[in-house]
């Protein structure tokens, strides 16, 4: 009855995963939407422009995802080791420092703009004319991005993930409201589907103002002094795997492009772009999944909960495959219906378009597997090995592949990405062996093993009986432990009387609410952590409103016979961690 298991967690991913699927379909369908009215209104040759652009729109992004993902694992990481202050510098040098960067980008851009379109246009006058159009006005997205949906991103690990989701959306339908108007009505051509994405973001400033005002929020604004530089190089190190997934792809463009108008001339790059929107929409699901994964796996890391990062992981690898499976079947069924949505309907545009789509959708599940594994080592300490995996997928096999299968067959070029996802997971594959042979560590997650004499672990249900029925096996773990019965029944007793705590005063609404129970024992301390779902208390800086209160004297009792009592609310989990001296126990 009161083995542990990964209730709490997989509720919470998939508590998670709608608000992130919305919050990534409105990003990705605004990207998406933007090709679409660009290849139905203005033709092949503005759809391949926006395509051309693709370097800098990966510049943007990368800066955008190293301080973003960056700063949130950071900050769900220290979070875990209770530790707020830190995670208050985090999300501060988190969001200034990616603004700044992002406006001194869109400055450069926007100076180096002609010689930059003519670069990507590669001397096609007419095609650079609608780079450059293009280029200047959505590339000014980048600081309002930095603000409108980092913000809402921490508002999302700070507990609020519908909220988040739904500033998102309102900024991206404001995006997509103004690419029609501004391409059909107001005659803009593509330089309104740039200047309609930056709008958007900009409006989405607006709809994420009351996080900033809200009592409720546990993130704040605060100088962290000469502690700044130190932060910054954690961001940088954390988000680094998920920077190089955008700066390797500009680079990896840039190369590909040409592959592409080499072989293919504009058809190819036409296809090219409807590869990128698949992926985009491939994304919406198969990065929420993994994106859903990171701070939860972030804030386990730090908690040093193996088995909840397992069962983390386990939901996440299960959610992204059914995803990628379905979203391959789709797109190799029905090639020519999504080449119609981007405007490509002519038998020269289809006949390149069609077998490039589907060879391209046999690299989806490979790409789910690796965006994972990345996210998971970025998030639990093996920062080089994500990094590596993001620099092999990303640019380096691919880019190889792209360069010899034309060689065998020109149509094979469209397999790199496919070939490119099986090198890389095997050469994760075979780190991962010699990462086994020198550190204890296991499986492809490479996660230390616990020592299973030294914990205990439990899940119950959030009512009196089963809170009274775990001390006895608390008992009996700590006897087998050889602790004294005096030191075992005063542990049980206190785990008991934090249990009932929440038993009688933490479900609120949630009928279902649950516990987690860990308990290790070392040398010189026991330390228990108790997370569950139910209303936010704090017992740390408990007072006791009733001296008469049968759960208000077990927290007395608790704060008496701890060494240390921690707390933090942290995803919408209350998690208490209780450390207890021998000495002072026995």
């Amino acid at each position: 009855m009161f083995e542990r298991n990964q209730l709490l967690i997989r509720n919470k991913f998939i508590e998670y995963l709608l608000p992130a699927i919305l919050m990534s379909s409105a990003i990705s369908l605004a990207t998406i939407v933007d090709s679409m009215l660009v290849g139905m209104l203005l033709g092949s040759v503005s759809l391949a422009a926006v395509g051309l652009t693709a370097p800098v729109i990966y510049g943007l992004n990368l800066l955008f995802m190293l301080f973003c993902v960056g700063g949130i694992a950071s900050a769900s990481i220290v979070k875990g080791q209770r530790d707020a202050e830190a995670a208050n510098q985090f999300f501060t040098v988190s969001m200034v420092t990616g603004f700044i960067c992002l406006t001194v980008f869109a400055a450069i851009v926007s100076l180096s703009a002609e010689p930059l379109s003519a670069a990507l246009a590669q001397g096609n006058e007419v095609v650079q004319a609608e780079v450059l159009a293009y280029l200047k006005a959505v590339v000014w997205a980048g600081p309002a991005l930095s603000f409108s949906l980092g913000l809402a991103h921490f508002y999302r690990v700070d507990g609020n993930p519908r909220a988040s989701a739904l500033v998102a959306l309102l900024a991206n339908a404001v995006n997509l409201a103004l690419d029609y108007i501004l391409i059909r009505f107001a005659g803009m051509g593509i330089a309104g589907a740039g200047l309609s994405t930056t709008l958007g973001y900009a409006a989405g400033i607006f709809f994420v103002m009351p996080y900033l005002f809200s009592k409720k929020r546990t993130f704040h604004f605060v100088w962290p002094g000469r502690l700044f530089l130190a932060r910054l190089k954690k961001i940088v190190s954390v988000g680094l795997p998920k920077g190089l997934n955008q700066g390797t792809s500009l680079l990896r463009s840039m190369i590909l492009n040409t592959v592409v108008l080499r072989i293919f001339g504009p058809p190819g790059m036409a296809a090219m772009a409807v590869c990128i929107n698949a992926l985009a929409m491939a994304a919406i699901f198969i990065g929420s999944a993994s994106d859903t994964m990171l701070p939860i796996v972030a804030t386990l890391y730090g908690e040093q909960d193996t088995a909840g990062i397992r069962g983390a992981a386990k939901t996440a690898a299960r959610t992204m495959l059914i995803a990628s499976t379905l979203i391959v079947l789709f797109f190799l069924a029905f090639p020519a219906t999504v080449g119609s949505w981007f405007g490509l309907v002519s038998d020269a545009d289809l006949a390149v378009m069609i077998p490039a789509l589907r060879m391209f959708a046999l690299s989806l599940p490979l790409y789910a597997m690796n965006s994972l594994l990345q996210n998971f080592y970025a998030a639990t300490g093996r920062q080089t090995l994500a990094s590596a995996m993001a620099t092999l997928d990303g640019f380096v096999f691919v880019v190889l592949f792209a360069l010899i299968l034309p060689h065998i067959q020109p149509e094979l070029f469209w397999l790199s990405y496919l070939f490119s996802g099986i090198a890389t997971l095997a050469a994760v594959y075979f780190i991962g062996r010699l990462v086994r042979q020198r550190q204890t560590v296991g499986g492809m997650l490479l996660l230390k093993q616990d020592d299973p004499a030294e914990i205990w672990e439990a899940s119950i249900p959030a009512d009196v009986s089963a809170a009274t029925g775990i001390s006895e096996k608390l008992i009996a773990f700590g006897l087998k432990q050889r602790l004294a019965p005096v030191l075992a029944n005063r542990l049980a007793l206190a785990v008991e009387e934090m249990a009932v705590n929440t038993a009688v005063h933490g479900k609120g609404k949630n009928k279902k609410t649950s516990l987690d129970i860990r308990m290790r024992v070392s040398p010189s301390t026991i330390t228990v952590s108790l997370r569950d779902n139910g209303v936010p208390f704090n017992p740390a800086v408990y007072t006791e409103p009733n001296p008469g209160s049968v759960s208000a004297g077990g927290i007395a009792l608790v704060h008496k016979m701890a060494s240390k009592v921690e707390y933090v609310y942290q995803l919408g989990f209350n998690s208490t961690f209780l450390v207890f001296s021998r000495e002072q126990l026995g």
